[in-house]
């Protein structure tokens, strides 16, 4: 299987009759519509993007040049995690992430919104350390309170239920990455056991969900990744096991 991120001058893979999620590998909200296909059980492929040098075709998939995309058709497509993800538990309903409550519906919209904070001091933290506030660490903290509170208050395993939903698996690739900050030199964003043991057994629950585990990337990948890129060398390609682009994912060994 190969991880290999397609560059400019590269050709665009044939089209299998699959689903085909445009994606990079170390982003989150690409990460996020990995998840939901495979909560679903979906069939699809991959195709890894270098973001730093993008095929030209990409931009016939996505006019804003982003990722995810997800090609339903041959030539059809629509971006943005949000939009994809919603498009999925629609079309494919057999396997519902989403409340069948409005209500719960809005509310875990409304989380989601909320934890942005903690998300934004993520990418400070990592990506431009020298521009780290402590105003940046406030934002962090009051997410995973906020975070702490909201499991406490729904007395349930998973944020959707005792099952993971929509609103799991758009916030976990956060999460994920949260874990290396320690490896980055900010020991004083680790997540306290102590101070968080909800948040805490829900990372754990949800790094043994079937969907995650085929995806899931240790903290010391992604703070090697993270480091390369500060450096001005991102190493998309340090997963990469062999010369095929397209691939179904699988969880590494690490």
């Amino acid at each position: 299987m190969s991880e290999k991120h397609l560059k400019a001058g590269d050709p665009l893979p044939p089209y299998n009759g699959k689903l085909r999620l445009f994606a990079m590998r170390f982003c989150p909200y690409a990460e996020r519509s990995v998840l939901v296909l495979n909560a679903k059980n979906l069939q699809y492929d991959l195709v890894f993007i270098n973001l730093d040098s993008k095929p030209e075709w990409l931009f016939e998939f996505n006019p804003k040049g982003s990722v995810p995309a997800l090609e339903y058709e041959q030539g059809k497509a629509i971006f943005d995690s949000a939009i994809i993800n919603t498009y999925l538990d629609e079309k494919y309903p057999e396997v519902p992430l989403q409340a069948t409550d409005p209500l719960r519906r809005a509310q875990d919209k409304v989380f989601v919104e909320l934890f942005l904070g903690a998300h934004s001091s993520f990418y400070v933290a990592a990506f431009n350390p020298d521009g780290f506030q402590p105003s940046h660490l406030e934002a962090y903290s009051k997410g995973l309170e906020r975070l702490e509170k909201e499991l406490e208050v729904r007395g349930t395993k998973f944020l959707h239920s005792n099952e993971p939903g929509l609103v799991d698996y758009t916030i976990w690739p956060h999460l994920e990455r949260f874990e290396s900050l320690p490896l980055l030199g900010k020991a004083d964003m680790a997540i306290d056991g102590t101070k968080y043991p909800r948040v805490t057994s829900y990372l754990e629950a949800m790094k043994q969900v079937p969907a995650v585990k085929q995806y899931y990337l240790s903290a010391e990948t992604h703070a090697k990744f993270v480091e390369s890129k500060t450096k001005g060398e991102a190493n998309y390609n340090m997963l990469d096991t062999s010369d095929v682009c397209c691939m179904r994912p699988r969880k590494k060994k690490q």
